[in-house]
């Protein structure tokens, strides 16, 4: 009996703290219900906006280049001008709406010889698309421009970054690339290593063999042992 009671008395104790919080409960799980609500509007609504600026990349990206190769100078000029005006809004966002349009942005600028802003487009472009695909492509195409400008040192740097993902699609040439910058810049020794380490780790490629041309050339010029 004295057991009842004391379940009685327990529950009559709970539903009275239920009663009392009641309100608080109600509030509290409203509060949770709309903040569901609003993080289910706002991601719909991202990837809205997503979606809308990566079709507006595309059509950039159409309007460039589609019938170009029977275009006149003066008019490829003018598509570019147009192109890099209408990039310009969405080179600031993230993700890879950002990568994207600085990545259009950078070729753009590189096809004008516009080598220093190019630089700078693809900097943001890797920054932008760290761990991706594109992040590499972004690496090897700074140190190109690096290279056009003289920069020998961000040009070698580069280079090896791209090479140093084994994902790359160009990860042979980059890491080629990468020992050529090297001997360029008269550093024979390290030349010599990236060439040996390019042709251990793919001796079947085309590039690996030709770093093993560089590789006698070196030996035979007495500048590597």
């Amino acid at each position: 009996m004295a057991e009842n009671t004391e379940k009685q008395t327990a529950s009559a104790k709970l539903n009275s703290l239920i009663e009392t919080k009641k309100k608080g409960f109600i509030i509290g799980l409203v509060i949770l219900l709309c903040a569901i609500v609003v993080y289910i509007v706002c991601s719909v609504a991202l990837n809205k906006s997503k979606i809308n600026n990566l079709t507006t990349l595309d059509d950039i990206a159409y309007t460039l280049t589609e019938g170009s190769a029977s275009l006149e100078e003066s008019e490829l000029t003018a598509r570019r001008i147009d192109a890099l005006e209408k990039l310009e809004a969405l080179t600031s966002k993230g993700g890879v709406v950002g990568a994207r349009a600085n990545m259009l942005k950078a070729e753009i600028l590189y096809q004008q010889k516009n080598y220093s802003e190019a630089a700078d487009a693809w900097k943001v472009t890797a920054e932008k698309s760290a761990k991706t695909y594109i992040e590499p492509i972004a690496f090897y195409n700074l140190a190109v421009c690096n290279e056009e400008l003289g920069n020998k040192d961000a040009a070698i740097e580069n280079y090896k970054k791209a090479a140093e993902n084994k994902d790359f699609i160009l990860n042979t040439h980059a890491a080629f690339s990468y020992g050529r910058a090297l001997e360029e810049a008269e550093k024979y020794a390290e030349a010599f290593t990236a060439y040996s380490e390019l042709y251990d780790k793919n001796p079947d490629d085309s590039w690996a063999k030709l770093a093993k041309t560089r590789m006698i050339y070196l030996q035979v010029e007495g500048k590597a042992e």
